[in-house]
């Protein structure tokens, strides 16, 4: 790559390719392929998939996820939660659909609006609102996928489930205990990271204005929709 690179400079300071031909040629030679470009679409898909498109996907994808929350037995409690439905006594609130679907709206418009007044205190240029409604209902992706494992872990083995959910990573060592955990903890981080460029690409922002903006938004969302979710859910 870096003697192709080399190639197009030369080519370019002995005027046999233009300004422009180099810049699409250079961007063509640095465009991640195979495997490397599928790992990147799946931590970043704002890259092919943004503004209306991304949204309407996003869309699809919370009313699915909670679909299948109705399926697993479970509430989602915040922008990173996921919580067995059994852990809560005499709930108010059941898992059905619509509950669980306002529990996913409230995550996408409360962390959405924190990313916008973000990038209108730090003064970003350009600002579209469907940008920052598209990529951060489209971050739900991986539990899209988390979702629907627990919903399988359901349907085949309940029991383990309500074991699983209960003690977290302190279940018996077994195989099938090790795969519930890094299924659970790949999709946590895979969340987190997508949420990242869901911010970086709708505002723009870089460097420290980005992590100081993205690491303020998750904290104050966490709480906000933590106490807007659970609410209803319980009488203590």
């Amino acid at each position: 790559m870096t003697s192709e690179n080399a190639r197009l400079v030369t080519l370019l300071k002995e005027n046999k390719i233009t300004q422009d031909e180099y810049k699409l040629l250079s961007k063509a030679l640095d465009k991640p392929s195979g495997l490397r470009f599928v790992l990147s679409l799946l931590i970043n898909p704002y890259q092919k998939i943004a503004g209306l498109s991304a949204f309407i996907i996003g869309i699809g994808i919370i009313f699915t996820i909670s679909y299948l929350g109705t399926i697993a037995k479970i509430y989602f409690p915040g922008l990173l939660g996921i919580l067995n439905a059994s852990m809560i006594k005499n709930p108010k609130m059941g898992t059905d659909f619509l509950f669980l679907l306002y529990q996913n709206a409230v995550i996408w418009a409360v962390l959405t609006g924190l990313f916008i007044l973000t990038a209108k205190l730090l003064q970003q240029k350009g600002v579209r609102i469907i940008d920052f409604m598209g990529t951060v209902a489209l971050s739900r992706f991986p539990y899209l996928i988390l979702t629907g494992f627990l919903a399988l872990m359901r349907t085949v083995n309940p029991r383990f489930m309500d074991v699983g959910m209960e003690q977290g990573l302190q279940l018996t060592p077994s195989i099938l205990a090790v795969v519930f955990s890094s299924v659970v903890i790949i999709c946590a981080v895979w969340h987190i990271v997508t949420y990242l460029y869901a911010l970086k690409e709708s505002s723009g922002l870089s460097g420290k204005k980005l992590w100081i903006s993205f690491i303020a938004c998750i904290l104050i969302g966490e709480i906000i929709t933590n106490f807007i979710t659970m609410m209803p859910v319980s009488n203590s």
